[in-house]
């Protein structure tokens, strides 16, 4: 499958749109893809990662002097096979 074959493709997870996740709580969802023609489809996965930053400035004494702080910490990366190749 060539990427020209993709009309639309959207991954749609359960729960609100704006919604945040915490440690340990299950997400859930779908794969809504629609092709422009009949295709053939070997594999399919999906691949996710969640990762939150943060950053922040601290204004330390009256000279103004900033301390710049940037924290990064990736939650989770998971594959998952949709359709696995069964070399047919």
């Amino acid at each position: 499958m060539t990427l020209n074959n993709i009309k639309f493709f959207k991954l749609e997870l359960d729960g609100p749109a704006d919604a945040a996740f915490t440690g340990g709580e299950l997400v859930s969802g779908q794969v809504v893809l629609e092709l422009r023609r009949d295709t053939r489809v070997h594999s399919m996965k999906v691949q996710g990662r969640g990762v939150a930053i943060a950053h922040w400035l601290e204004n330390r004494g009256m000279n103004s002097v900033y301390n710049d702080y940037t924290s990064k910490i990736t939650y989770f990366r998971k594959r998952q096979h949709l359709i696995r190749d069964n070399h047919q």
